[in-house]
């Protein structure tokens, strides 16, 4: 850690803070992801080193570079380019995005997923807080703490990982499940960003799973016949049915 300069707070969150830092003896401004130990169990600290290890195999324009990693007796830190902000903050701001922006963050977010998922590797926690803005309006996905890389014994997995509002349903109710619970949870956002809203929503879990799993989603208005398409093929409820690689990518959407 001596190699860094510590400046100011960016981000706090239940993982830990957020620093702007910079690498001593250069220009180069970074982000210092502090994870605190405490409190943390043997296995999520299990999670924690298998984050480090699959994000620091990453190489691609659409994923958060980890430059360096450290782990002390009482923490964790991560060294990462420095984003300039988050997509779930223009979403706050904005309330909806039009939908030749959403088209922006589709086409981006496909090339990420295609790259993670040619490497065996599923996202699990897709949502609009972990895919960071960086330069020139490049996205830039991010937090791979529920990544989990597949082998080719391991092709279906059944552990259940992330955030219930973006959850495929196969994954709320707790089957197995593959690659394409990423491609559900894209859907989710992209909606959201054009609805203001997430197709299915409700503070009451066990709602939103019925929700998630029963209902069909209500299609909003406006939207053009190919970014419709595009969404009918990526929210369907039964994964053997969802629209994925290669198809995905021949899209007239992207």
């Amino acid at each position: 850690m001596e190699d860094y300069e510590v400046g100011m707070l960016v981000g706090e969150g239940s993982f830990g803070k957020v620093f702007q830092g910079r690498r001593k003896f250069s220009s180069q401004v970074v982000a210092l992801k502090y994870i605190p130990k405490h409190g943390k169990s043997e296995k999520d600290l299990r999670n924690l080193r298998q984050e480090i290890e699959i994000q620091r195999k990453l190489d691609h324009p659409n994923i958060i570079v980890l430059l360096d990693a450290f782990e002390t007796h009482n923490e964790f830190c991560l060294v990462t380019e420095l984003a300039q902000g988050e997509l779930f903050e223009i979403l706050e701001a904005d309330g909806s995005l039009p939908e030749i922006e959403v088209q922006n963050v589709a086409k981006q977010m496909i090339r990420a997923l295609h790259y993670l998922h040619s490497n065996k590797i599923i996202h699990r926690d897709m949502k609009p807080q972990n895919i960071l803005i960086g330069p020139d309006r490049q996205l830039k996905l991010c937090d791979f703490g529920f990544a989990r890389a597949m082998t080719q014994q391991t092709l279906t997995l059944t552990s259940v990982k992330g955030t219930p509002l973006y959850m495929a349903p196969e994954l709320v109710q707790e089957q197995p499940y593959n690659h394409t619970v990423d491609l559900w949870s894209l859907g989710v956002i992209l909606y959201e960003l054009f609805r203001g809203e997430p197709p299915f929503y409700t503070n009451n879990i066990i709602a939103l799973v019925g929700q998630i799993v029963k209902d069909p989603v209500k299609w909003p208005s406006g939207m053009s016949p190919d970014f419709k398409s595009f969404l009918k093929g990526l929210l369907v409820k039964d994964p053997q049915r969802r629209l994925t690689w290669p198809r995905l990518a021949e899209h007239a959407f992207i």
